[in-house]
Formats: structure tokens, sequence, C-alpha cells
């Protein structure tokens, strides 16, 4: 449990942070697997950095997941634009790194998905789903994938 809250005071630590900032943070939830907050930050217009803290509490009794993902990404405007809609797909690398009742596991990850930024309203949606490989303390292959909301401050 002192895991847990050590990574969500990381994760809102980074975010009172980097407020100083307007338009280029957002803040929000993540829907899938895994399901948590998210961070979500620009770099410029083509380069973002995106966090997430995310956690189960499902499983044998006094188990408790808690995942980390930093990913860099790299996003593509204007090629996805539909009635006028810029739907921007992106790219990015990144690491993740899992928490429970056994050792730690650090792997990367591969992240790739559409965002949509409203032009009336300070939200945004994307769909992202990533690949990658745990690689400690054994090597083991690894899927997320969800719907995120995040409100751009």
């Amino acid at each position: 449990m002192k895991k847990a809250l050590c990574i969500l005071l990381l994760t809102g630590g980074l975010a009172a942070s980097l407020i100083a900032e307007p338009t280029k943070l957002g803040l929000g939830i993540f829907l899938g697997q895994p399901s948590g907050v998210c961070v979500g930050l620009d770099l410029n217009a083509v380069n973002w950095l995106d966090f997430k803290a995310a956690w189960n509490f499902a499983g044998p009794a006094d188990s408790v997941n808690i995942i980390a993902q930093a990913n860099y990404e790299l996003a593509f405007p204007g090629l996805l634009v539909i009635q006028e809609q810029d739907i921007v797909p992106f790219v990015g690398i990144g690491l993740e790194v899992s928490f429970g009742s056994d050792l730690p596991q650090i792997g990367f990850r591969i992240p790739v998905g559409l965002n949509y930024r409203f032009k009336d309203a300070p939200l945004e949606l994307f769909l992202e789903i990533g690949i990658g490989m745990y690689l400690f303390p054994a090597t083991q292959f690894m899927g997320s994938g969800g719907l995120g909301v995040r409100y751009r401050l």
C-alpha cells in the first residue's frame, strides 16, 4: 500500500509542478487495461508526454497491483481530418513498471492511438493500444489498451 501511495503522490506532484504552463497539461482518467489516472503534457504540437498510474485490488487476499506507465509520443496532426475535425494519430515508446506482491516487473511498451481535442471545450478523448515486453525479473509479453478522457488546463 505504501508503494501505491508513493506512485500516486509522485504523479500528483508531477502534475502540480506542470500547472504553470496552461493548455499544455491535461488531467484525466483512462478506462481499460489498466484503468487509472492519466496526465498528458504537450512539449510542442507533435511531441507529447503521457503518464498513467493504475491499480488493481482484485486477486488473492491482500494482493494489490500498481502499474505506472510513462510514454513519449510523436503525433501526426493533419493526417486524419474528417469533416474539418482533426483526429490526431500518435505512436510512441515508453516504460512500464508493475508493482505487486512479487518482485516489480519493468519493461518497455509501444503505444499507438488516436487523440481528439474538442475545439469549444477544454476536453480531449484518446484511444490507445500498446504492446511491449517486461524485461525484469523475466521476459514476458504485455498488452494494454483503453479509452481516456482528459481535462486540459
